[in-house]
């Protein structure tokens, strides 16, 4: 879950740079049509920059760097036992805790939302309803201004004089045609999913208050004086709009839909200032869907690509950090018997940082693993002279494929993902396409590491 943990911060991110550009460059204006469609995309566009994945410069590696498949069944009956870890180390921890806790959020989301709809339901069916103009008018003695929710428009026949009514119809039909009722719609569902992120709610406040100033608008269009109408507004400015999916002729906004009512169009020249939002995307684009290289794979080994360097050890020295099992053959815990371990087993607790030990780009991101079988959640890098590394066991990533890695960069934390009966990483190195014993080629002496 550390991946969906990611993509919700890299998602606000977006949003609050798209908002911002909106305040700052936007907000002002009176082309208030486009502003609508301006919150709608740019909230559609942070749920979708955060998937998308480009790269650029492709970069030329062996073929012979790759690990291949075959290591998945060498893995299946390797047991490690952990003794000297503390047993006590509890698997709930705080991303756990904060996992909870976003579900929880999201469920009372959607539940706020099928309460809202469950309740304009049950007024449609208890209440009288007559058809003016293609609206369905729901007669209901609550004590707010009219509202509507798509074609059905409610209000209190009582705290509205006949005067007045013909301004409300006429401003709910506008949100009824104009398909209001779906952005705010639209704009809950995606509340449920960053309900959490204070940006989305200035979006709502924002769609609420261009709605009203759209519906205003076109109610002037049609010929309704405008002294009248604003006297409308303010004898209602008392109400409260009743939902958040509804669109009210009269909410918290009337002195600021009186402003707009009398502000001075904005100049044509205006619509120029959409393109500094540009920037913005860019920005957001480089920053979350484009890594800075994509490998290129051929035949035949670049021992010059890189200059030589020794490895760095993929874990920082710690007190429960130390070499469980080496590379070569050993007795198997488990049967007892004579096997080849091809690589190194590092015990360590789970969440321990793994970092990758040289510069390289990053090949392969196992996102389709079984949990409790083989290798788990892996990682691949391919590095300078032919070597490429392994890092299975993991619990989280902190890479995507494509991605170019410097020496020491985090690769992922350790875990407890495949066939294991205690956290631990456990690494491979490959030189030319063979495996090779990874302590003959690490730069500092490995006795810290030592049980």
């Amino acid at each position: 879950m550390f991946e969906l943990g990611i993509y919700l911060l890299e998602s606000g991110i977006c949003l609050a740079g798209f908002y911002l550009a909106y305040k700052l460059l936007l907000a002002g204006d009176t082309f208030v049509a486009r502003n609508r469609w301006y919150l709608l995309l740019i909230t559609l566009l942070s749920l979708i920059i955060p998937l998308l994945s480009f790269s650029w410069g492709a970069e030329s590696f062996s073929m012979l760097n790759q690990f291949t498949g075959e290591f998945e069944q060498s893995f299946q009956t390797e047991f490690i036992p952990f003794t000297d870890i503390d047993s006590k180390v509890s698997s709930f921890s705080m991303i756990s805790l904060l996992l909870i806790l976003y579900f929880i959020g999201v469920l009372l989301s959607l539940f706020r939302i099928v309460r809202h709809v469950f309740h304009l339901v049950k007024l449609i069916q208890a209440n009288e309803i007559r058809i003016c103009n293609g609206l369905k008018i729901v007669s209901v003695n609550e004590n707010s201004s009219p509202y509507s929710f798509f074609g059905y428009v409610f209000l209190n026949p009582q705290l509205l004089p006949e005067s007045e009514q013909e301004h409300v119809l006429l401003h709910e039909s506008i949100h009824a045609r104009q398909y209001h009722s779906l952005d705010l719609l639209f704009i809950e569902l995606v509340k449920t999913v960053l309900w959490f992120n204070p940006f989305i709610y200035l979006v709502n406040r924002s769609l609420i208050e261009i709605h009203e100033y759209l519906a205003d608008r076109e109610c002037l269009y049609e010929g309704i004086d405008k002294v009248n109408y604003q006297k409308s507004l303010l004898r209602n400015v008392e109400s409260q709009m009743m939902f958040a999916l509804t669109s009210s002729f009269n909410s918290s906004l009337t002195l600021k839909r009186i402003k707009m009512i009398k502000k001075i169009n904005t100049s044509q020249l205006a619509h120029l200032k959409i393109i500094l939002v540009i920037p913005v995307l860019l920005i957001s684009l480089l920053s979350f869907s484009f890594s800075e290289s994509a490998p290129q794979f051929l035949e035949g080994n670049f021992d010059k690509f890189y200059p030589v360097e020794q490895l760095s050890f993929p874990l920082k020295q710690g007190e429960k950090i130390f070499i469980s099992s080496g590379y070569g053959e050993r007795i198997h815990p488990i049967t007892k018997k004579k096997t080849f371990h091809n690589g190194m087993d590092v015990a360590a607790p789970k969440g321990t940082p793994v970092l990758s030990v040289s510069d390289g780009i990053v090949s392969k991101v196992n996102n389709q693993f079984v949990q409790g079988k083989g290798y788990g959640r892996f990682v691949i890098i391919d590095h300078q002279n032919g070597f490429s590394s392994l890092y299975s066991q993991m619990d989280s990533y902190s890479v995507k494929e494509g991605q170019k890695v410097s020496k020491g960069d985090l690769v992922g934390t350790i875990g407890t993902s495949g066939l294991t009966t205690g956290p631990h990483l456990h690494f491979e190195l490959k030189k030319d396409g063979k495996l090779v014993n990874p302590a003959d080629f690490f730069e500092k002496d490995l006795s810290a590491y030592q049980k």
